[in-house]
């Protein structure tokens, strides 16, 4: 003999929009490219080095306390100077 349970109430559906995250709405913003970054503002810069410049530069930055874009900036500003920049 079979017993047939009373199905459990329905829950309202929690599908649907989602809240616009704060990334979302800069992107929407940025979607005219009219934006453009402030001197101080960090940017993302993407380049490919070899996997043992890479190391170097990570244990560098570790045995000094320093973070790589430290290491980074620091040696940039050596350079420019070397090379009569600005």
């Amino acid at each position: 003999m079979t017993v047939d349970a009373p199905k459990p109430p329905r829950r309202p559906s929690t599908k649907g929009t989602a809240p616009a995250s704060p990334l979302a709405a800069e992107a929407m913003a940025k979607a005219g490219h009219t934006h453009q970054a402030a001197p101080d503002e960090l940017v993302t810069a993407n380049f490919k080095i070899a996997a043992q410049l890479k190391h170097e530069i990570k244990m560098f930055a570790a045995m000094h306390k320093m973070s790589m874009v430290d290491v980074l900036r620091q040696g940039f500003a050596l350079l420019k100077e070397a090379k009569g920049g600005k």
